[in-house]
């Protein structure tokens, strides 16, 4: 399995240390400090230090929530092609592993006895009263120790619940990760949603666009092109390859689909998702003045384009490039405005009600009524 990636020289598995964590006990913990003799200057010692590990285990663990969050739905990853998820999530909880290691051989008798060559020494966490073997319980209990005994027990109890919370997070992204990689429908839903994610990002696309002087082949595309099938190229680049490098195969298709589509640049960062509407798009920006659009003053009328914006549905953050789009390819008698004049227009339309889909339905009708008028005459 994925998850059996080997932690340091232990030879132990995420899924065993989270089966020793859940040992914990009052008994085994009374047993552990029986075990090695310890001072109330030892225990106090044992204190300070168990409250160290923990403020460095609250970072890491927030850390894990956080990364885990998005992790499974993102295509690509920041990491190179050996990307290994039981890695990644090892180095993020490094901290928490070796206090854990720590804590475990504190309790750990010492041991002098020489084994038999070619034996394997036995793991910390196969030594421990922690986690391993029988323990005699004591006739009186937690309570009838010294209270720095006591707070160490409830020190120690919130380290290792907090520790075998994170490793189950992180077992159970590890299982969900290849979950997905065979499930082919919810693959190909991530790899669209990235894909579209990545160009709903308008300036970093038009950056790209002014970088790129033709179309190369990616590595990425090479190997798509090698694939026997497109489930199978989802199936080994899901998580394995860098985000840097699937941006770029992302816009690179989207460049190369929109030339062959016959569209522009600009179109194509405009309407990367809809080359279809395109067309529509150039119609009714060509027939535009046969429609009620006539402003103030020989201008066109801010709430008419406000309609058109939210009409070719690029979404909020692209309208403002899409007017400078509609300005350079409207060729009507009336002058256009600025975009202030339309950002204005399109707040007070927002406070009378009037909601996008309203706006994009109204002009839809002024389209297909000029589009009846045509066919009449």
């Amino acid at each position: 399995m994925r998850y059996s990636t080997i932690v340091e020289k232990d030879d132990k598995t995420l899924v065993e240390i989270i089966e020793a964590l859940e040992q914990f006990e009052r008994e085994r913990f009374i047993a552990g400090i029986q075990a090695r003799h310890y001072t109330k200057f030892d225990i106090e010692q044992a204190i300070d230090m168990v409250v160290s590990y923990q403020s460095k285990m609250n970072v890491e663990a927030r850390s894990v929530v956080r990364f885990s969050e998005t992790f499974i739905q993102q295509f690509a990853t920041d990491n190179n092609k050996c990307f290994d998820t039981a890695q990644l999530y090892f180095n993020r909880i490094r901290s928490t592993l070796c206090a854990i290691k720590k804590v475990f051989q504190k309790t750990t008798p010492r041991s002098m006895v020489q084994l038999p060559e070619g034996s394997q020494q036995p793991t910390v966490f196969e030594r421990s009263p922690l986690s391993y073997g029988a323990c005699v319980v004591d006739l009186w209990g937690l309570a009838s120790y010294d209270e720095c005994v006591q707070t160490l027990y409830h020190k120690l109890e919130t380290l290792l619940t907090t520790a075998t919370t994170t490793l189950a997070l992180c077992h159970q992204m590890i299982e969900s990760e290849e979950n997905i990689r065979q499930d082919v429908q919810q693959l190909d839903k991530i790899y669209r949603d990235s894909c579209e994610q990545l160009m709903s990002s308008v300036r970093e696309f038009s950056g790209f666009l002014n970088t790129v002087q033709e179309l190369p082949e990616t590595e990425l595309n090479k190997r798509r092109q090698k694939a026997r099938s497109m489930n199978d190229f989802l199936k080994n680049e899901y998580h394995n390859v860098p985000k840097e490098e699937f941006k770029q195969y992302v816009f690179l298709e989207a460049m190369r689909q929109g030339k062959n589509d016959g569209l522009t640049e600009e179109e194509t960062c405009l309407f990367c998702d809809d080359h279809n509407r395109v067309q529509q798009v150039r119609w009714a920006i060509e027939h535009l003045d046969e429609m009620n659009v006539e402003g103030q003053q020989g201008k066109l009328d801010s709430t008419m384009i406000v309609y058109f914006l939210k009409w070719c549905d690029v979404g909020k953050s692209k309208e403002k490039r899409l007017y400078k789009y509609f300005c350079s390819n409207y060729r009507g008698r009336y002058h256009t405005l600025v975009w202030s004049a339309i950002s204005k227009a399109r707040k007070d339309l927002c406070e009378q009600g009037i909601t996008d889909r309203g706006a994009s339905f109204t002009f839809q009708q002024m389209i297909e009524k000029l589009q009846k008028d045509i066919i009449a005459v």
